[in-house]
């Protein structure tokens, strides 16, 4: 009897013991909700993703002073000096290429030099000489008679020529008429034609310059691969090629 008392007498301290030991962990980190901070309006903020922060950094707008200063250093960059004026490169190459060959050199393009000077000295030629007969046909239909054309050794300084205007004025005069106009036609062509090849160095120069600061780089690239090409209205194929232009991004 003494033994199952003394069992029952502790029996209340085993029970505060177990007691303890469910508050000690009811109390520890483990077995607690786990909290998070929160924000002043009571918004809970996990620290495992990162909070984004109003931004608060002001941006200054350039002032008008800036922005001119900005605008002239751009251009000075992508201008040139000619004649205490402003101009763009391709600007300044053509206007230097009115003088035969000069918008070449300002390219530094030394090797086009004989192809414009051959271009132009052979239209320039061209026009000295049809004007030339173009001059001694007016003098043939002008003149009176064969006569005074041979007699017209400063006007048409080639005897041979002289002589054969001067039998076709006394055969049929309208044939030194229809010659004239012949002549003109050519020597209007021959103008025609020199301001164009004239302009095509100019247009050279300028096209050259530009190019120059055009910006190449390996984002775009040719290829070609070859291909079978259905022939129009049959039911058949023929070689080929494809070109792809690719934009590498």
């Amino acid at each position: 009897m003494n033994d199952y008392a003394k069992q029952i007498a502790s029996w209340p301290r085993v029970l505060a013991g177990l007691l303890g030991l469910l508050l000690l962990l009811a109390g520890s980190p483990r077995a607690s909700a786990q909290t998070f901070p929160t924000t002043p309006d009571g918004t809970p903020v996990n620290p495992a993703v990162p909070m984004t922060r109003p931004d608060t950094a002001t941006v200054r707008k350039p002032t008008k002073k800036q922005k001119r200063e900005e605008a002239a250093a751009d251009s000075a960059r992508r201008t040139e000096k000619l004649f205490n004026f402003r101009v763009t490169k391709p600007a300044k190459a053509g206007f230097l290429a009115i003088i035969p060959g000069g918008g070449q050199i300002y390219n530094k393009k030394y090797w086009k030099l004989p192809l414009v000077y051959g271009l132009v000295g052979g239209l320039g030629y061209w026009i000295v000489y049809q004007q030339r007969y173009f001059g001694y046909y007016k003098f043939a239909s002008a003149a009176p008679d064969s006569a005074a054309i041979r007699k017209g050794t400063r006007e048409i300084p080639n005897d041979v020529l002289r002589n054969s205007i001067a039998l076709a004025k006394a055969n049929n005069p309208n044939a030194i008429t229809n010659a004239l106009i012949t002549a003109r036609r050519y020597r209007d062509l021959s103008i025609l034609l020199s301001a164009v090849g004239y302009s095509l160095t100019v247009l050279d120069a300028v096209v050259d310059a530009h190019l120059s600061e055009f910006d190449v780089s390996d984002d775009l690239s040719l290829r070609w691969h070859p291909t079978a090409v259905p022939v129009p209205g049959q039911a058949a194929f023929a070689p080929g090629v494809v070109l792809v232009l690719r934009t590498r991004r």
